[in-house]
């Protein structure tokens, strides 16, 4: 299964340019990405070599209510319980395939989304999402096909002045996702991507148990609270299973800090 990881989707509630300046305090260039109308919503990016970090909120909340996307729907739940991360997505070339391999294993899927939005400039992006129907509280990853081929993709990018160069040679390390069962999801998302089974151990400075799960291109760390004054548990009380964390190499900041109710390190 070729699959990479595109981007993360951090849910909030300001105007998406508000990210925007938020990160050029820091001393990082991120960009308004545009409105996606028949869903109500509209973004902002910051490119982390070839994946992003999406700031998604409402632009117009009696469509995002009724619209039938699961991501839109799951981001006006997830606000109401406050903003951080809310979903993590991978990208494909042959969504029709992907969707076939993904129901061979088991899993029920939506019909293939199609999805556009409108940029600053007035050009039209389009790309193919896939989502699987979740069966438990945390929700499954969703996957993405764009129109254009990548290397097309980031040059245009480039082109439009959308990346910032001192992050071209970043990546995305890992990813923190708090859960209940750090075993139990961990396997569940390793059958979806056809890897090894995770590395599970005891974080003694942390009080932690985690789940490990490494793939091509992309590392994420199921975090299951060992006690009740454990972080994990207070961000499963207020927000449920959901990524909490980001970790970059080489690192943004000598310290990790707090954006939208979500941490970067």
């Amino acid at each position: 299964m070729n699959l990479a990881l595109d981007h993360i989707v951090h849910f909030i509630k300001e105007h998406p340019n508000v990210a925007v300046e938020k990160w050029k305090m820091r001393g990082f260039h991120a960009v308004m990405g545009g409105s996606h109308e028949k869903w109500g919503t509209y973004n902002s990016l910051l490119y982390v070599g070839e994946a992003y970090i999406e700031y998604l909120t409402i632009e117009n909340t009696e469509i995002a209510s009724k619209s039938a996307n699961p991501l839109i729907l799951q981001l006006v739940r997830d606000l109401t319980n406050g903003e951080g991360f809310g979903q993590i997505c991978f990208r494909t070339n042959n969504m029709v395939d992907l969707k076939e391999q993904i129901e061979n294993k088991g899993y029920q899927t939506y019909p293939i989304f199609n999805g556009s939005r409108k940029r600053q400039d007035g050009s039209i992006i389009r790309w193919k999402m896939l989502f699987i129907k979740d069966s438990s509280s945390l929700p499954y990853p969703f996957f993405i096909e764009w129109e254009q081929e990548d290397s097309a993709r980031m040059k245009d990018l480039k082109d439009l002045g959308y990346l910032d160069e001192s992050l071209t040679k970043h990546s995305i390390h890992f990813i923190q996702v708090a859960v209940n069962d750090c075993e139990s999801a961990a396997r569940d998302w390793a059958n979806i991507f056809d890897c090894t089974l995770p590395d599970i151990h005891m974080d003694e400075h942390s009080s932690v148990k985690k789940a490990v799960l490494k793939g091509e291109t992309f590392e994420i760390h199921f975090c299951q609270p060992h006690s009740e004054d454990s972080p994990i548990h207070n961000i499963l009380c207020k927000r449920g299973e959901r990524p909490f964390e980001i970790h970059f190499d080489p690192v943004l900041d000598t310290k990790s800090f707090t954006l939208f109710g979500s941490q970067y390190s």
